[in-house]
């Protein structure tokens, strides 16, 4: 054969080795590389937006080591209510970290709200999923604020709740919701957990009842104490009133309401031709109504007259000085007089005046 025939009859013989090498890999591949059904996306998510089941779909792909989940319809409904972390294109090959928890990080506009939890009134153990009664704590009433009853302010599935309190990813609007609810019942909400076959409805009806009833007989009380407060001691029939100021400068510590005291005539220093007169206890009471050096009196119109007279008469204010119980008043009373004439005599010795 001429040697350019022969030429043209090897490049041939390539040509179809060739192509019976290449038809024999893609044989042997479709033979050898298994195809398994994965889950994938069955549309395009975007970043942010919460799935469900019907959002993935079966693929036979040859995955080989790329990380992948197998099909199954348990596989898919693992995701519903997931939110994308990331844009997903369609038939893309699904994977955990890919979606996150919608209640345990914001997605999108969320914010978070922090709400701390009073476990006080559960009368069992309360867990994250459970299904409780969130209670306004009430303030009690109080002389100038009548408070408020403690009260259910919604039913709610406890989210995110570590055992003291919950953390929730909200839209802004029932971010501030939240805030308000918060910010009226001063902060911390409490729980009440619900027994099995409880109705919410039923039993916020009827703890709101009990605690309005509870609030409505404090502020009663409350009222009343203030009304009785306000009104103070009254004067019986046929007495008038009076108040006498008292001087305790005896007593560094002071007097106080309660006390027996004896009631002291300071009595008045030797001036000039005037002899004065001892210091002298002239009576004994009991501290009434009695408050910073003034006591409040209602008596007959001439006890009435006699203490409106008795600092003109004594020239000053009544002295004051206590009496320890369990002292012989008597007694007292007679050593105090003793003293106190002495101690007159001497002023009036010195003063060279004549005792009238």
């Amino acid at each position: 054969m001429p040697q350019s025939t022969k030429r043209l009859l090897f490049i041939l013989l390539g040509i179809l080795v060739l192509f019976f090498s290449v038809m024999g890999f893609y044989w042997t591949s479709d033979v050898f590389d298994e195809r398994v059904p994965v889950l994938v996306s069955a549309r395009e998510i975007e970043a942010g937006e919460t799935v469900s089941a019907g959002d993935f779909r079966s693929d036979l792909v040859v995955v080989g080591s790329i990380p992948h989940i197998p099909w199954s319809a348990e596989a898919a409904r693992l995701f519903d209510g997931m939110v994308a972390s990331r844009l997903i294109r369609f038939g893309t090959l699904v994977r955990g970290d890919m979606f996150i928890e919608s209640e345990t990080a914001p997605v999108g506009v969320q914010l978070e709200v922090v709400v701390p939890l009073d476990l006080s009134l559960a009368t069992g153990e309360v867990a994250d999923g459970d299904l409780v009664l969130l209670v306004d704590p009430g303030v009690e009433p109080v002389e100038g604020d009548v408070g408020r009853p403690r009260q259910v302010v919604r039913q709610f599935m406890l989210t995110n709740f570590d055992g003291a309190q919950m953390r929730l990813f909200l839209a802004p609007e029932e971010w501030a919701e939240w805030e308000a609810l918060l910010a009226n019942v001063g902060s911390t909400l409490m729980v009440v957990d619900l027994g099995v076959g409880a109705d919410p409805e039923e039993t916020s009806q009827r703890l709101d009842a009990v605690w309005q009833a509870q609030w409505a007989a404090a502020a009663e009380d409350v009222a009343a104490a203030v009304a009785a407060a306000q009104a103070g001691p009254q004067a019986g029939p046929g007495e008038l009133e009076v108040i006498v100021n008292l001087d305790d400068s005896l007593v560094p510590s002071g007097v106080a309401e309660g006390d027996l005291v004896l009631l002291i005539d300071p009595g008045a220093e030797p001036l000039g031709n005037d002899p004065g007169r001892p210091a002298k206890v002239i009576d004994t009471l009991v501290l009434e109504n009695y408050s910073d050096g003034e006591m409040q009196m209602f008596v007959p119109p001439a006890d009435w007259l006699y203490w409106r007279s008795l600092p003109d008469d004594l020239g000053a204010d009544p002295l004051v000085l206590p009496v320890a119980e369990g002292t012989d008043v008597a007694a007292m009373s007679a050593q105090l007089d003793a003293e106190w004439n002495a101690a007159w005599e001497r002023s009036v010795a010195e003063a060279g005046v004549a005792e009238s």
